[in-house]
């Protein structure tokens, strides 16, 4: 095989897992509104985290706020083998989730105007990380992968009319990619080497929002999110054939559109509702390319739905309480589902709390189950399903009015 048949037969059977990562975007981002995952929150919230979740939503904020948060992600990912043979193995791959730490910020800024407000926030828009075994089954679509995409966005909100804000947000993001994975062995008596793929890439999408309310106690929301094409110019190293090549991968985060009603029934109770949609049919192709060829991957990917549902309960004076759920449809079927990033279906549970500490200064904090699904792979050689696959999320966070 020559040497950029063989660069390029391992990029296609890396990138044909690695597109995974893109899979789903991340819905939760630290607020009070985590507690219910996020339902509604398009529709705006009391704190300076309203504009990550809409752009628009910073005309309901009073006076300048600022919103700091901090997490962790607790994974439980295990794989439990179907089939097998003796070239594969039975290796189940062992305890595959990594914990990881979250954090984000924002601010909304009172420019004075009735009309006007800025703001401006960072968060994590996608991430996963995964480290198996490494001779698993499931060695040569991957052994690990990490891929982490975050977001620096200035924010901008105009008053239209006494019931319509619109709003928009110019995000600056940057990605970071690390897939490594087993190459199978071309001679025989050769044991399999390893190859790995990194690198990072910046670039620039848009949110645009609106919010109206219908009434004193009803907002509805909108937010769209742009698509946010990655190119991964990075390293190809192979170890076991002495190359190290310069690559670029090319991946697509789709677009996509959140839809929120928020509706306060008494001074106690409000409820909270989102649905949205991801245009993850448009990740038809992944396109890989080397120093002297490229190739594209077909890929099979269909839309898939968001829908979540939260209540909001006013205890006290001082005290709040929230709960929620949060269903996510499969992007991708058995056939094509791959071992770097086990998506299918989500289902997530939330409660949460915040306690107003001073008059200008609240702290909660929030927790989150996020249920997998049983992610089955199948290939020609080895199936399986994921006995265990799930996140808990734990978080803090604090606003201040300044």
């Amino acid at each position: 095989m020559k040497r950029y048949e063989f660069l390029m037969a391992f990029l296609a059977t890396a990138l044909a897992s690695q597109a995974q990562a893109g899979g789903l975007w991340l819905n939760q981002f630290g607020d009070f509104a985590a507690g219910r995952a996020s339902a509604g929150a398009v529709a705006g919230v009391d704190e300076a985290s309203t504009i990550i979740h809409n752009p628009a939503s910073s005309q309901q904020a009073e006076g300048s706020q600022l919103f700091v948060a901090a997490g962790i992600f607790v994974t439980d990912i295990a794989f439990e083998i179907e089939e097998s043979n003796p070239i594969n193995g039975y290796d189940d791959g062992g305890s595959a989730g990594l914990n990881a730490p979250a954090a984000g910020f924002s601010y909304v800024h009172d420019t004075g105007s009735d009309n006007w407000s800025t703001g401006v926030y960072m968060a994590g828009l996608s991430g996963a990380g995964l480290d198996y075994n490494d001779d698993w089954v499931g060695r040569f679509q991957a052994t690990g992968s990490e891929v982490l995409v975050l977001t620096l966005a200035p924010t901008i909100a105009y008053q239209l009319t006494d019931n319509l804000s619109v709003g928009a947000a110019a995000q600056l993001y940057y990605g970071t990619l690390d897939l490594e994975l087993a190459i199978p062995s071309v001679q025989p008596g050769v044991d399999n080497g390893i190859g790995s793929l990194d690198g990072t890439d910046t670039g620039f999408g848009f949110a645009l929002g609106a919010v109206y309310e219908i009434s004193q106690r009803t907002r509805l929301g909108i937010n769209y999110q742009s698509e946010i094409e990655l190119d991964f110019s990075g390293n190809l190293k192979v170890p076991a054939g002495g190359v190290d090549v310069n690559s670029n991968t090319h991946l697509t985060l789709a677009q996509f559109v959140r839809v929120g009603l928020h509706h306060t029934f008494s001074n106690k109770i409000g409820l909270d509702f989102t649905l949205g949609w991801d245009d993850w049919s448009a990740l038809d192709q992944v396109f890989v390319a080397l120093p002297s060829q490229g190739a594209s991957l077909d890929k099979n990917w269909s839309d898939t739905y968001h829908y979540a549902a939260g209540v909001q309960y006013v205890l006290n004076e001082k005290w709040g309480l929230t709960a929620g759920a949060a269903y996510d449809t499969n992007p991708v079927d058995t056939l094509d589902r791959t071992a770097d990033l086990p998506v299918d279906r989500q289902i997530r549970y939330n409660i949460g709390a915040r306690y107003a500490m001073r008059d200008n200064l609240s702290l909660g904090g929030y927790a989150n189950y996020t249920d997998l699904g049983s992610a089955k792979i199948r290939t020609d050689f080895w199936s399986g399903e994921y006995s265990s696959n799930s996140v808990i999320e734990l978080g803090l966070y604090a606003n201040w009015a300044l």
